[in-house]
């Protein structure tokens, strides 16, 4: 089995847009879908996708140790954080392409299952006013859908420093957070 050809999508998301690779192989219906997604750099992360093309068409995707030394060790460079999410994608892809003809779930492959399920957490809820009320409002409406963990950023725009003014009201967000969920969430 050779890997024949990359494809990529850039997925548009208001937060940063993800990136997938689905590598093709010379086996017909058999492929497999990475994710490489990096903040604020999908465009440059998928060019290194195709740019290492050369590392990885045309190999077993079930040599996978040799196709990542291929990416990285054989380029004599580290790579960074944009090149090692493109390879990240690549290896990922073939996992599944090891998955897909094994008929085996990926996490198997890498040592098997350790948890029989994980808790979710919620994210992503707290867009709107940046008070305590509504903060506290839409931590509510969360937990009413049954989630026992949230996560957020009380911090707004702040980075680095904050004004007294900024920072008392991230410590009001968490407080009224905290009274609205309670304790054990």
């Amino acid at each position: 089995m050779k890997i024949t050809h990359a494809t990529t999508w850039i997925v548009g998301n208001p937060w940063k847009n993800w990136l997938f690779v689905r590598l093709d192989t010379d086996r017909p219906g058999l492929y497999g879908i990475g994710e490489g997604t990096i903040n604020g750099f999908a465009k440059t992360t998928e060019a290194a996708v195709h740019e290492l093309a050369g590392r990885y068409e045309g190999m077993d995707p079930f040599q996978i140790e040799t196709i990542l030394q291929r990416m990285s060790r054989d380029l004599y460079t580290e790579g960074g954080q944009i090149h090692m999410n493109a390879v990240a994608a690549i290896e990922t892809a073939c996992w599944d392409i090891i998955g897909k003809e094994t008929g085996h779930p990926i996490y198997d492959l890498i040592g098997g299952r350790y948890h029989e399920s994980l808790p979710a957490y919620a994210n992503g809820w707290y867009a709107g006013p940046r008070t305590a009320e509504s903060f506290s409002e839409r931590a509510q409406l969360v937990i009413d859908k049954g989630y026992k963990a949230l996560k957020f950023d009380p911090f707004g725009a702040a980075w680095r420093t904050m004004s007294p003014e900024d920072r008392h009201l991230s410590i009001d967000i968490v407080r009224a957070v905290r009274e609205t969920v309670g304790p054990d969430v």
